[in-house]
């Protein structure tokens, strides 16, 4: 029992460390000690008096649902040091034949919390003559999973929304399900990452966990599946994978950026796979469908442009993906906030599309993505190998994240060419990229580092 708990524990963590700063983490988290699951509350040990009550006032309620995933658990209960021995004495005298058995317990507990991002939905999603087949399609999915169209296949350039898509059906499903159904969303780096790390753990304990992962799933997604072409072995799983599922009317939902006979050296019997069930593609959007997308944007963030301007927008965009529009209306709005005028108005969207323009030949002449890796490298005093690598460790994860926020923020270029700077999906990159914004708006420390290493780099552009 003992060493599922601390299994489970060193998983939860794992994920709970990526929510708050490595000084919360060394002060209070991890002098934790998971000790016991008693009914469907897990115990935890505390050194102090003064740490269980700072746990409980700031970090319990962040901990309990990420802890909730990965234990059958509904709350958390802490004791202190001083009452462990007491505590144990009396668990043996309820339980004196506990078999200490980690193969008896479950290898891998279903999320309990719903995985998807709230903003992707099917109602946020615009739908136009470009889309309207493969929307049709996914909605029919969500509602009957496993019934028609399986797998479903949807292919598109980037920024056109494949991933909103694959995220709307998974919390269309969430928020129908009766019952339990295990529903699991992946890239296929986190795939591929998850089959190298379970190859290298013990015997067959590694692959046993990883199977029971993907393979007892109800409803599988992944995004991104042109990344698995150059991985034999990778490929070769995910082929006894796929037909575990499909044989058992699991639903399975995937996406690329290309069809799959245009993936580099995927096997001709995944190519056969994917193409037993529904393909269809997303094409860049049309005028029409471009100034949906821009109406919507404004209504869901509140924007207020002056009238006209969005019809504008639509012609001047038409060279633009969808994350490229949303950019673009952001950065107008906060031109107009910056400005001081309520409004955005067309002398306002010139400038900003101007700026744009003459930022674009600048960084492309004086800044380039290996600039900004050194900068990063150099203020954290760490390799270059460990930042673009595949280390996952917290001292390079963090930097990592904020390197890709820079070439975000510092350069125009599309995500998938920071994504191969270090070698990661788009998926990736947005979540990164993301996390740090996020991190900028809120968390003061991690602003100051971003502020910093960008005035360095700045000044190294001027010498």
């Amino acid at each position: 029992m003992q060493k599922y708990i601390d299994k489970q524990w060193q998983l939860a963590m794992q994920e709970f460390s990526k929510e708050i700063t490595s000084i919360g983490m060394d002060l209070w988290i991890n002098p934790l000690e998971p000790l016991n699951i008693d009914e469907d509350k897990l115990i935890l040990v505390a050194p102090t008096a003064m740490a269980r009550d700072t746990l409980q006032r700031s970090y319990i309620s962040k901990m309990l649902p990420i802890i909730k995933q990965f234990f059958n658990i509904s709350d958390i209960d802490i004791i202190l040091s001083s009452e462990r021995e007491e505590y144990i004495k009396e668990y043996q005298l309820l339980h004196p034949d506990e078999a200490d058995n980690l193969d008896a317990m479950p290898k891998y507990a279903p999320t309990l919390q719903n995985p998807f991002n709230p903003r992707y939905t099917f109602e946020n999603f615009v739908v136009g003559t470009t889309n309207q087949v493969i929307y049709a399609a996914a909605r029919t999915v969500a509602e009957q999973p496993g019934k028609r169209f399986n797998p479903l296949f949807i292919y598109g350039g980037t920024g056109l929304g494949k991933t909103h898509l694959l995220h709307a059906i998974g919390n269309y499903i969430w928020e129908h399900k009766t019952g339990n159904i295990n529903i699991v969303y992946t890239t296929c780096e986190d795939f591929t990452n998850d089959f190298i790390e379970s190859l290298r753990k013990r015997k067959e304990k590694g692959m046993a966990d990883f199977r029971a992962k993907y393979r007892e799933a109800d409803v599988l997604l992944i995004d991104d599946i042109q990344f698995i072409g150059n991985k034999e072995s990778a490929q070769e799983e995910f082929f006894n994978t796929f037909n575990t599922l499909h044989q058992a009317g699991k639903q399975i939902i995937i996406s690329s950026d290309r069809l799959p006979k245009d993936i580099p050296t995927l096997t001709e019997r995944l190519i056969s796979r994917f193409a037993s069930g529904f393909m269809q593609d997303i094409q860049p959007p049309d005028f029409e469908t471009r100034l949906l997308i821009i109406q919507k944007k404004i209504e869901l963030e509140g924007y207020s442009f002056a009238p006209g301007l969005d019809y504008i927008l639509s012609e001047k965009l038409a060279h633009c993906n969808i994350r490229e529009i949303e950019g673009i209306l952001s950065k107008i709005y906060f031109y107009a906030s910056m400005h001081g005028v309520p409004v955005a108005t067309r002398e306002i969207m010139e400038e900003v599309l101007l700026t744009m323009g003459e930022e674009e030949k600048k960084k492309a002449s004086n800044l380039a993505p290996d600039k900004i890796v050194d900068a990063v490298c150099k203020y954290f005093d760490i390799p270059r190998d460990d930042l673009v690598g595949r280390k996952r460790n917290k001292e390079i994860v963090e930097p990592r994240q904020i390197c890709i926020y820079l070439m975000w923020s510092l350069l125009t270029i599309p995500l998938s060419a920071i994504g191969q700077v270090f070698n990661r999906d788009h998926t990736t990159i947005i979540h990164a990229r993301d996390k740090i914004l996020e991190q900028v708006k809120a968390n003061a420390p991690v602003k100051k580092v971003v502020n910093e290493i960008t005035k360095q780099i700045k000044a190294s552009l001027q010498n």
